[in-house]
Order: C-alpha cells, then sequence, then structure tokens
C-alpha cells in the first residue's frame, strides 16, 4: 500500500471506512469462499490482514463456519465495549453476499462439533474442553456463573498464560458475548471435583438450564446499561454528576477522575470518536430533569441513527449540566448532525460538545 493511500484512510471516518471495507469484500468474496472450500483458507490470511488493519484497525478478525454450508467473517472488539459497537455497525452496513454470514463477535461452536476441540501447549500437551474441569457456583442475585477451572495439563504451563487459554476455550464454547453475559468470578487453580463440577464441554448446557429454572432476564453487553452516582462531587468536568447510566460506565469514570480526559484513546486510529454533550442544567424545568435530558437523548439517538452516523451511549444529570454520552462514526458530519439536532430543540448556546481524550471542544455558536 503506498503512503499515499495510507494518509488517505487515516483521515477517513469510521462510516467512510465501513463503506470502504463493503466496496471491497463483495469484490473478493467468491474467490475467498473458493479458497476456503479448497482448505486453503491460511492463504488469505496476509491479504486480508493487510486491508483489515489498513481499514479497521483495532478490531480483529477471523473467519469460521456460516450457514446453510457457507462461511462466515467475523470482526470483534476482543470484549472492549466501545469497539464492539464499532463492529456491530459494521455488521449493520453488511450488504447481502451469497454463500457468507457476518458476525460482530466471536460465536459459539456448535455442540455437536465443539467435544474435542483442544489447544497445544508445551511439551506437545494438550488443553482440551472435555478434560477441563469447571466447578460451578449460581449468583441468582447478579444473575451470573462464577467458575473455579483447571486442566492437568495447566501445570507445566505458565501461569500467565492460565487466563489466555481458558478465555479462548470458553469463547469457543460460549462465544465471545456468552462468556461476558454468563461468566463472574473466575479462578484457575487445581480443586476436587464433586458434584458441582463438569467438563468445560458441559458449561453451555448447564448455563441454559440455569437460566431456564431462574429466569433470567438478560441483555447482550451492548443492551446492557450500568446505572451509577457519584458518592461526592469533583471539581473536574463532569465531578456535579448526581446520577447516570451508560453502557460504557468505566470510561466515564475514567474519564471524571482523570480532570475529564481519557490518557489513551480506546478507538485511537479507528476514525471514531467518544464525545459527549454538556448541557445547561437551568433550562430543565426542576423535577424533570432526567426526563428531559432522556428525550433529548433518544432525539439525538434516532437523528445520528437515521444518517448512520453514530449512537447514544447513556448519560447522566448533574446540579449544574446534564451530559449525553455518543460514540459519532463520521467526523465532523456526526458534529453537524449533533449541533443542528440541539439548535432546533432551541438549546443553541446552550451546550457544548466535548471529546473524552483531547482537549479539542466545539462549542455551539
Amino acid at each position: 500500500m503506498t503512503d499515499s493511500v495510507d494518509q488517505d484512510l487515516q483521515t477517513q471516518t469510521f462510516k467512510q471506512r465501513v463503506s470502504k471495507f463493503w466496496q471491497w469484500y463483495p469484490t473478493v468474496a467468491e474467490r475467498f469462499y473458493q479458497t476456503i472450500e479448497a482448505g486453503q483458507c491460511g492463504d488469505l490470511v496476509d491479504e486480508v490482514a493487510e486491508f483489515c488493519e489498513a481499514t479497521l484497525p483495532g478490531l480483529s478478525w477471523v473467519f469460521g463456519p456460516g450457514e446453510n454450508g457457507g462461511h462466515s467473517f467475523t470482526l470483534s472488539g476482543e470484549g472492549q465495549v466501545a469497539k464492539q459497537l464499532l463492529a456491530e455497525y459494521w455488521r449493520q452496513c453488511a450488504p447481502e453476499i451469497p454463500k457468507w454470514t457476518f458476525h460482530a463477535s466471536r460465536q459459539a461452536t456448535p455442540a455437536g462439533f465443539v467435544k474435542g476441540f483442544a489447544i497445544a501447549v508445551d511439551n506437545g500437551k494438550r488443553v482440551d474442553v472435555d478434560s477441563f474441569q469447571v466447578r460451578t457456583q449460581v449468583d441468582d442475585e447478579r444473575q451470573k456463573i462464577d467458575i473455579v477451572a483447571w486442566h492437568p495439563a495447566l501445570q507445566s504451563v505458565p501461569k500467565t498464560k492460565h487466563f489466555t487459554i481458558l478465555f479462548l476455550l470458553v469463547d469457543e464454547v460460549l462465544g465471545e458475548f456468552g462468556t461476558q453475559m454468563w461468566l463472574g468470578q473466575i479462578k484457575i487453580e487445581p480443586f476436587t471435583p464433586d458434584s458441582y463440577t463438569r467438563s468445560l464441554s458441559e458449561l453451555p448446557e448447564f448455563i441454559s438450564q440455569v437460566n431456564t429454572y431462574h429466569q433470567w432476564e438478560k441483555l447482550p453487553p451492548l443492551e446492557t446499561y450500568t446505572v451509577y452516582q457519584l458518592r461526592e462531587n469533583k471539581p473536574s468536568p463532569r465531578g456535579d454528576t448526581v446520577i447516570g447510566s451508560s453502557l460504557i460506565p468505566q470510561l466515564v469514570f475514567d474519564c471524571i477522575d482523570n480532570e475529564g480526559k481519557l490518557d489513551e484513546d480506546p478507538l485511537q486510529n479507528t476514525g471514531a470518536e467518544l464525545v459527549y454533550v454538556a448541557i445547561d442544567g437551568s433550562i430543565f424545568p426542576d423535577g424533570q430533569q432526567s426526563d428531559v435530558r432522556a428525550n433529548i437523548e433518544d432525539i439525538l439517538s434516532d437523528s445520528l441513527r437515521k444518517e448512520l452516523s453514530g449512537q447514544t451511549l447513556g448519560g447522566a444529570f448533574g446540579l449544574n449540566e446534564s451530559y449525553i454520552d455518543l460514540l459519532l462514526l463520521d467526523g465532523e458530519e456526526s458534529r453537524r448532525i449533533v449541533s443542528e439536532t440541539l439548535a432546533l430543540l432551541q438549546l443553541k448556546n446552550r451546550f457544548r460538545i466535548e471529546s473524552f481524550v483531547n482537549d479539542m471542544s466545539h462549542h455551539s455558536d
């Protein structure tokens, strides 16, 4: 790839990058399908890796089985919610391509194929899902299942690699979102099997039984909002927050604790950005602050989604200002949509758009 092409990609928004991907994939889909059918999937690695690293950096990818005998292409944010939202946007933009299925998270391997799945480790040993024992404990209050896990082959594997091996296998049997949704506290250590012990390959069936019995109503991670409160006000930006809810609570906490800016951009080089709108709290009627802020959030969400330019991530009510967190996918065009929408709500000169990660702020005109 030439320097000029690289520079062009660096200036493109995430929306433009996704469009570029979906212009490209239909042109290679049949060749990729035939190559995989011929058992030569490895021949595609360099080509796909080069294109994805240039176009969608920070997101991982993998080929896999598809529907009705086809193949699949999965893009993943590796469990980071902000990046998973990017992958989901990418999936929603996917065109229909014969013999291909597209996923925005790693999928669980079907039960009929998961038995016998293993990872090779040091000294020629294998860590397999059938011999990987897990002791389960149901936490009904948190709607999670805590596990203690152990495989004999881990005895000769450095402890620093234990969790990596376990999560690779757990993602295989539960899928990427399944791991996040169902598992709570995880320990890896030797234990004596008891009546609460089963193999890792049996964990999906057990989770299904638990969910049926307890009738948990769980949402996927990208639809799960966390309600939070600040124990005390802080002089930093957003430090006046009273209560809020968010899809990205930890990033909000880090932002508040770090004088209103994150040290590192979780979406660096992706062409997407995390921002928040701060709205003058004096405009909200007493007793209706949270409701009015929520209405504004809904209207902003509709405006951004209509143009495939971003989405809201939650927000908060503060003593002096109210806040709405946003994922913007189309750079200045997304900002224009936000500003014009708020102006139509008669909020001109009463809001500002602040980045989570740098000193660049966009004030209302």
